[in-house]
């Protein structure tokens, strides 16, 4: 075994530069624009005195939802001053499994206030309110909302969670972002308020290929990955049946597509190699989506079938926990 060397990490510094500058790019398919669009229009109605409206963006893991916010957040920056700190936009993530104390306390992390983790669950509530109104945030957006459901059939509907969230909101009087995976949507059902002052719900649905106009919707992304992995001269990767391989591959999830062609460029720049070849698509899909996906299941074999890799314990199964929350959204 060839131990790692300064010369190794040095050697390939080059090809994670150029990683790292793809990574960084947002393509704006048209339902992240929607969905950015909608972002800005709840935004500028408060700024403008409107009662604050809500928005719901939902979607399944990959197809965009996290991207669209931190791209939102990006253009919007805490600003420092002398006597005083601005966060006109606050992102915060959900995490699984939470309570109303975990809730609170991740918004007070998010802020930047001390000690977010003292005080009673009535105590953080205030400080969160206080807070927003002390930094002036304009904006709230949470992330993985669904988390706040539970994680059984019992607790769909009203639980400690979702009674706190219809609270704070009743309360802070801004707009607020609140995206989730698709079953997200039974956050309504608990909140008659929300659902009255929601500005709709804005689904990022996968990429399709059952008819012309989306699968060169599809190609057209494609399309993209393959000029920026490709430094600008793209090789046709949407052509022929290599589409549908690269949508059996991904479900035409966009995170999906980003992880399996980025990865198939490192493995280009890694061996010298001027162009993606179908061997680097096989192994990355491999490397980075699915470890199981070997032989017949890796949709670059030669022996693949097209189909959906959608049976039980393939890449995208449907777990027992979305069947559930499905039947209750």
């Amino acid at each position: 075994m060839t131990p790692l060397t300064t010369n190794m990490i040095a050697d390939t510094s080059d090809v994670y530069d150029a990683i790292k500058a793809i990574e960084k790019q947002r393509l704006l398919f048209p339902a992240f624009e929607e969905a950015y669009r909608r972002i800005i229009r709840i935004h500028k109605m408060a700024l403008a005195g409107n009662r604050p409206r809500h928005l719901m963006i939902l979607g399944p893991s990959g197809a965009g939802k996290s991207s669209v916010l931190e791209e939102y957040v990006r253009y919007f920056p805490v600003i420092e001053e002398s006597e005083f700190r601005r966060i006109p936009v606050l992102l915060v993530e959900i995490k699984s499994s939470p309570t109303v104390r975990s809730v609170a306390e991740d918004i007070l992390k998010a802020m930047g206030v001390p000690m977010a983790y003292r005080g009673s669950v009535n105590e953080k509530t205030d400080r969160v309110i206080s807070s927003l109104q002390k930094l002036k945030v304009e904006l709230l957006m949470l992330d993985e909302v669904q988390h706040l459901l539970g994680a059984n059939k019992r607790s769909f509907g009203s639980n400690n969670e979702t009674e706190w969230l219809k609270t704070l909101l009743n309360q802070i009087e801004i707009p607020v972002v609140l995206a989730g995976l698709p079953y997200g949507q039974a956050l309504l059902s608990t909140n008659e308020q929300l659902r009255r002052r929601l500005d709709g719900v804005h689904h990022l649905t996968p990429f399709s290929v059952e008819d012309e106009d989306s699968a060169a919707n599809f190609a057209g992304v494609i399309s993209w990955f393959d000029s920026e992995i490709h430094g600008g001269t793209p090789i046709g990767l949407h052509e022929g049946d290599m589409l549908y391989r690269l949508f059996y591959a991904t479900n035409g999830l966009i995170g999906y597509l980003s992880k399996l062609l980025i990865g198939a460029m490192e493995i280009r720049l890694e061996h010298g190699k001027k162009a993606v070849e179908n061997w680097m698509l096989e192994e990355s899909f491999r490397q980075n989506l699915w470890a199981e996906g070997v032989g017949a299941l890796n949709p670059f074999h030669k022996k693949f079938v097209r189909r959906q890799l959608n049976k039980v314990n393939e890449l995208f199964a449907t777990t027992a926990f979305s069947a559930i929350a499905a039947s209750a959204t």
